[in-house]
């Protein structure tokens, strides 16, 4: 967050005339314990290192952040985040202490869709819009995600996610077919 306010003053420093150069924000690594800094651009090296936050980066990283904190299934350091809310394990309640928050993983999710952070914040996305009940748009984000994706997944995990995916999209159109069938019956 410190990056992101040391960005902005600088922003408006050069709007203003009072800097005449382009300033970026180096955010070094959090075991070196040190303070974000600005430097010029055009006189450092610094900007070849990949520790160089833009506006933009600094938010996907807080909102990703914030989509795991309030992701409101059971925690698995094990399996990602659709994988938990596939198998659909709400987080416990421990007294007062909630863990999850559906609205706020819906809202992060929603602002990663429009910063296009990452592809797989559509799948995400979809799985939550399942478990609130909104299966044409889980289904429709689902298949866009699948449109998107067009790298060969190697990776076991990512083959387990593949998985899930085809899951989902196989509960989600069984649901749907089922709502249709009584619809149309009902008529």
């Amino acid at each position: 967050m410190l990056s992101l306010i040391y960005s902005e003053v600088l922003k408006m420093l050069r709007i203003s005339g009072v800097l005449n150069f382009d300033a970026e924000i180096y955010c070094p690594d959090i075991l070196q314990k040190s303070l974000p800094r600005g430097y010029d651009k055009k006189k450092s090296k610094i900007s070849d290192e990949p520790h160089i936050m833009t506006s933009k980066s600094l938010l996907v990283k807080i909102l990703k952040d914030l989509k795991d904190a309030f992701w409101p299934f059971q925690y698995d350091p094990s399996s990602s985040l659709f994988l938990r809310a596939v198998h659909g394990k709400f987080a416990q309640h421990t007294g007062s202490l909630k863990f999850g928050d559906m609205h706020r993983a819906l809202a992060a999710c929603e602002r990663l869709i429009l910063l296009h952070a990452d592809n797989k914040e559509l799948r995400d996305y979809a799985v939550l819009l399942y478990h609130c009940g909104h299966y044409e748009d889980c289904i429709k984000y689902l298949t866009l995600f699948e449109e998107q994706e067009t790298e060969i997944q190697t990776n076991p995990v990512n083959k387990l996610e593949d998985e899930a995916v085809q899951i989902l999209k196989a509960r989600v159109n069984l649901i749907l077919a089922e709502d249709g069938w009584r619809n149309n019956r009902n008529s």
